[in-house]
C-alpha cells in the first residue's frame, strides 16, 4: 500500500514537472498565429518603420491636401530632446467647406513606438476619406506622432519615461492619484537591476505573475499595472507629474478647434493590447449617457470593448478624454482604435506582453547584462506594437478601411 501511494505521488509529481515545463516551454517560445488573410503589397507600403520617413510622407500628403481644399492648416510644435534631432508633433487640419458641424480628430504615436501603425492609417485616411463630399460639414485634424521621441527611438513613453495616455488631465489632481494596486506588483515589474535574460527570475516570470493572479486575480492585476501609476517614475506606466510639454502647446490649438463645432470625436490609434490582427475599439466607460448613446450610435455596442470588460482595463489621464475636457460647450465622443498583436486577452498573451514590457523598461533604467540581451528584448518590444507579419499589416489597413467607413457614414446622424 505505502510503495503504490508512493508511485502516484511520484506520478503525480512528474506529471506536475512536466505540465510546468511544457509551460515555460509555450512561453519562452510563444508567437500567436497571424489572421488569416492574404498579405496585400499596397496595405503594407502605408507602413513605414522610422519616424523621419513616416513624418516626411505626412507632411507631403498634407501639402498635396492644401491645394484641393480651402483654408487648409498644417503645424509643427517642436520637441525638445537630448537624444533625438528633428521633433515635431506634426498637425494638419482640414476645416467643414461649408458648415462647421461636427470634427474628426485622428492622433497617432501618443505611444512613440505605436506610430507605424498609426502614421499608415492617417495617411491611408487622407487618401481614401478626405473627399470634397465627406468634407463638407465635417472638419478634420490630423495629430501625426503625439510623442515624436518615442516613435524616434522605439519607445512607448517620452523621454522623461511618461505614458502620454497616463498623462493628460485638465487638472493636477491627476497627478496626485494613489493607484493602490501598483505596490503589489511592483516587485515584479519594477527590478532594480540589469536585463539578463538568462536569470531565473525570468526564466520563471510564468510562474511569478501566475502566483500573482492566483493570489490577487486576473483583472485586478491587469488594473493595477495598467491602469497608470504617478509615484514611480522610472516605472511602467508612469503618468509623469505635470502635463507633458507637448500636450501644453497643443492645448490652446485643440481648444480652439474644438469649440469651432458642436460634436467633435477623437480617434487615438493604438497598438498591442487585444487579439492578433483584430481591431477593437476601446473606450473608457463615459458618465455622460449621450457621449454612450454617440459611442453606441457610431460603432455599434457589441463591437466595443468597454474598459470595464473582463479582458481590457480603464484607464486615468487618456489623451481622446482631456481633448474632451477643452469644449465649453456641445458634445465629445472619445474612442481608442487599439491594433492587437499578442492575444493580451488570454493569459499567456498578458503575461508575454507584461514581462517584454517590464524588460525594455528596466534596460533603459538599469542597463543590460550583454548586448545580445538588449537587442533580444528590442525586437521582442518593436514586434509587440509593430508587427513586421505582411499578413496583419493588411490586417490592419483592410479593418480600418472598414471602420472608418462607418464611422464617416454613422457620425452625421449625431445631434450635440
Amino acid at each position: 500500500m505505502l510503495r503504490w501511494i508512493t508511485r502516484t505521488v511520484l506520478a503525480l509529481m512528474a506529471l506536475l514537472l512536466l505540465a510546468v515545463g511544457v509551460a515555460l516551454w509555450r512561453f519562452a517560445s510563444y508567437a500567436p498565429a497571424d489572421p488569416s488573410i492574404a498579405p496585400d503589397a499596397a496595405a503594407q507600403a502605408y507602413f513605414i518603420d522610422d519616424y523621419a520617413p513616416a513624418r516626411q510622407a505626412f507632411l507631403a500628403k498634407g501639402q498635396a491636401l492644401a491645394g484641393r481644399f480651402e483654408r487648409v492648416e498644417q503645424f509643427a510644435i517642436p520637441v525638445a530632446s537630448a537624444q533625438a534631432q528633428g521633433l515635431f508633433v506634426d498637425g494638419l487640419y482640414v476645416p467643414a467647406q461649408k458648415i462647421p458641424k461636427r470634427l474628426l480628430i485622428l492622433s497617432s504615436a501618443v505611444h512613440g513606438v505605436e506610430g507605424p501603425a498609426g502614421s499608415a492609417v492617417q495617411r491611408l485616411f487622407i487618401d481614401e476619406f478626405m473627399t470634397p463630399e465627406a468634407l463638407q460639414e465635417t472638419g478634420v485634424l490630423l495629430l501625426h506622432a503625439v510623442n515624436p521621441y518615442g516613435f524616434a527611438v522605439r519607445r512607448r513613453v517620452t523621454e522623461q519615461n511618461v505614458d502620454l495616455n497616463r498623462n493628460a488631465a485638465a487638472t493636477n489632481a491627476l497627478y496626485l492619484t494613489d493607484n493602490a494596486g501598483y505596490p503589489l506588483v511592483d516587485p515584479l515589474i519594477n527590478p532594480p537591476a540589469p536585463v539578463d535574460l538568462g536569470a531565473w527570475a525570468n526564466r520563471l516570470f510564468l510562474l511569478r505573475a501566475g502566483a500573482q493572479i492566483a493570489r490577487h486575480g486576473m483583472p485586478p492585476l491587469r488594473q493595477a499595472v495598467l491602469q497608470g501609476q504617478y509615484a514611480v517614475p522610472k516605472g511602467i506606466y508612469y503618468g509623469g507629474g505635470a502635463l507633458a510639454p507637448q500636450l501644453q502647446a497643443l492645448a490652446p490649438k485643440l481648444q480652439a478647434l474644438v469649440n469651432e463645432y458642436p460634436l467633435s470625436m477623437t480617434i487615438d490609434l493604438h497598438t498591442g493590447y487585444g487579439a492578433r490582427g483584430q481591431l477593437h475599439v476601446f473606450l473608457n466607460p463615459p458618465a455622460d449617457a449621450r457621449v454612450r448613446r454617440g459611442l453606441e450610435t457610431v460603432f455599434d455596442g457589441p463591437s466595443i470593448d468597454w474598459g470595464t470588460g473582463k479582458d481590457f482595463y480603464t484607464v486615468t489621464g487618456d489623451v481622446t478624454s482631456w481633448i474632451g475636457t477643452l469644449r465649453q460647450h456641445g458634445l465629445h465622443l472619445p474612442a481608442v482604435f487599439e491594433y492587437g498583436t499578442l492575444d493580451s486577452q488570454t493569459t499567456l498573451g498578458a503575461i508575454k506582453s507584461l514581462h517584454i514590457s517590464v524588460l525594455e523598461n528596466q534596460g533603459v533604467q538599469h542597463g543590460w547584462a550583454s548586448p545580445a540581451d538588449q537587442a533580444r528584448v528590442a525586437q521582442d518590444y518593436r514586434e509587440m506594437f509593430n508587427p513586421s507579419s505582411p499578413a496583419w499589416r493588411t490586417k490592419v489597413i483592410a479593418d480600418s478601411r472598414a471602420m472608418l467607413t462607418q464611422v464617416m457614414a454613422r457620425l452625421p446622424r449625431l445631434q450635440p
